[in-house]
């Protein structure tokens, strides 16, 4: 059930939305030898209250956030245990009061490689032990220094373990990462002046936390559909800065706990439907977010897994 089971990863990507990069499409099931997929996804969240730092507010300049994006990801075994991912979404945000300009682009492509290291079968269970690392780069020079951004707009490292469970239908997966987030050049010299956080040399120049991430998946497969529950909890590694007057955006460190669904149906063999729900319960410097996704996955199915 390969196939299925890589729909959830698609939505797990999408469910990061724009103001934070990390590989969150990566799960436990690899897609299998020379096998492909393809998958169009689209989003949209929205936002009315924020975190600054961790004490939630409102700001009537701002109204609500709405960001919508249209992910692309496509997928192919390279052997019987590596699989390649890759991805790129357009994304559109703008907020319904104040002055900010809606931002729209290209945001951050990105390639994760996938390798199964460990594989124990015993009767009809399974214990998978994988490793996976990626390397996102923006497609766009968008504007990064601002509450209403596409992204922040820096190239980034991602490296995680996961230890994947199946009994029959049911699977769960738990992933441990850490995201080492790469320096940014902002489109003016910023007024806040921080050693840990900006190259004197330029006065643009900033530095993006780094971030580490929890993320427990569990659910049921068939060969018709799958549903799933998922947790996310992702965590400033460094330090960074609070939104305030003159801090700039990317130095901010960010981070949240999510919780989400995600469903799949096979309406033909290489042909299905996917639609997913998530809601932010707490963060820091980031949006209250909800959102919905939903779209399309094209591609060879197999149910030998």
């Amino acid at each position: 059930m390969r196939f299925i089971a890589v729909t959830a990863s698609v939505l797990v990507l999408l469910n990061l939305a724009s103001k934070t990069q990390a590989q969150g499409l990566i799960d436990g099931f690899m897609r299998g030898q020379r096998k492909a997929s393809l998958a169009i996804i689209g989003s949209q969240s929205t936002f009315d209250t924020y975190y600054v730092n961790k004490a939630e507010t409102k700001n009537p300049n701002l109204g609500t956030v709405t960001t919508q994006a249209l992910t692309v990801v496509g997928t192919y075994g390279l052997g019987y245990d590596l699989d390649l991912i890759v991805a790129v979404p357009y994304v559109r945000t703008q907020a319904s009061a104040g002055y900010s300009p809606k931002q729209e682009g290209f945001q951050d492509a990105s390639a994760t490689l996938r390798w199964e290291a460990f594989d124990y079968k015993f009767g009809k269970t399974r214990l998978s032990w994988l490793f996976a690392v990626g390397y996102s780069v923006p497609v766009e020079n968008y504007v990064n220094d601002a509450l209403v951004a596409i992204g922040r707009g820096s190239r980034n490292l991602d490296g995680r373990t996961m230890l994947h469970f199946k009994a029959r239908s049911f699977f769960i997966t738990g992933q441990y990462g850490y995201i080492r987030n790469g320096q940014v050049t902002l489109d003016h010299t910023v007024n806040y002046y921080d050693p840990s956080q900006l190259n004197p040399n330029s006065g643009s120049v900033v530095n993006v936390p780094d971030v580490t991430e929890i993320i427990v998946r569990g659910g049921i497969v068939s060969k018709v559909f799958n549903v799933d529950v998922w947790g996310q909890r992702q965590t400033p590694h460094n330090q960074g800065t609070d939104i305030g007057p003159g801090v700039p955006f990317p130095t901010n460190a960010v981070g949240f706990t999510r919780v989400g669904a995600t469903a799949y149906v096979r309406l033909l063999k290489q042909f299905g439907l996917v639609a997913g729900y998530s809601a932010t319960l707490d963060g820091r410097n980031i949006g209250k977010t909800t959102q919905l996704n939903g779209g399309i996955v094209i591609g060879h199915w197999t149910a030998n897994n």
